[in-house]
């Protein structure tokens, strides 16, 4: 087993827990049709999830409330093209928070 840095190995684990309850709340909330475990980090959430103007929107708030951050305009449209890119963004927001993800009661 490498010895990894505590906190690298901590990230690694944030982002993999951040990236599969993106998926659940894609399936769940956004009703994207693809089976979770078919959602790729690197798909398209607009072209390859189907995921509208709207259902983007509501994936911010989702995000925001869920885990206790802001995300720009400018952020998001940088972002919201990948489930790679928007992990990485809400790990980076929770980073800059200076803590743990806030996670809310659970949507369903």
């Amino acid at each position: 087993m490498s010895h990894q840095s505590e906190s690298e190995e901590h990230a690694l684990t944030d982002k993999e827990t951040i990236a599969k309850e993106l998926k659940k709340i894609l399936v769940e909330d956004l009703f994207v049709s693809i089976p979770e475990g078919e959602i790729k980090l690197e798909d398209s959430i607009s072209s390859d999830l189907g995921v509208d103007s709207v259902g983007l929107i509501e994936l911010v708030t989702i995000l925001e409330e869920k885990y206790g951050i802001e995300i720009s305009d400018e952020a998001a449209s940088e972002n919201l093209r990948t489930l790679d890119r928007l992990s990485s963004l809400v790990l980076a927001k929770i980073a800059a928070r200076g803590g743990e993800p806030v996670v809310s009661e659970s949507r369903g």
